[in-house]
């Protein structure tokens, strides 16, 4: 089993990074998304909403572009923590657009919540390659 685990890693390292971000973090997006969509169908306020998905996802995404897409083997308390002020600045990012979206434009929240998703794919994908993973 360990042999084919490492053959299969072996075969995923040379799918170019661009690419294995979008895997990745299409996964993480669609958790992330799924657990957001079920609170606010819990009747949770986005605000609320958003922060336990934030607190939910983030580690996963952490460990997950770390080691699968961007192949980082420095230090891992450095890198936490980099990749946490990546993930704060987003969280303030998608609250300043769901207010945007939801308070102002009157959008539904969970297609709100999609519209960033696009953006905060763009955003999240420079900030790690340039500051959390670097």
């Amino acid at each position: 089993m360990k042999k084919l685990y490492f053959k299969i890693e072996s075969l995923w390292f040379t799918i170019p990074q661009t690419l294995r971000f979008l895997i990745i973090g299409g996964i993480n997006t669609v958790i992330s998304f799924l657990i957001f969509s079920l609170l606010i169908c819990c009747h949770l306020i986005y605000e609320i909403a958003l922060l336990i998905t934030y607190i939910i996802t983030i580690n996963l995404s952490i460990f997950t572009m770390r080691y699968y897409v961007f192949r980082s083997h420095g230090n891992l308390i450095k890198a936490y923590t980099k990749a946490w002020l990546s993930y704060l600045s987003c969280i303030l990012l998608n609250y300043a657009t769901l207010y945007i979206l939801i308070d102002l434009l009157q959008i539904n929240t969970i297609l709100a919540q999609g519209i960033f998703t696009i953006i905060s794919t763009i955003y999240l994908y420079i900030i790690h390659q340039k500051f959390s993973f670097h």
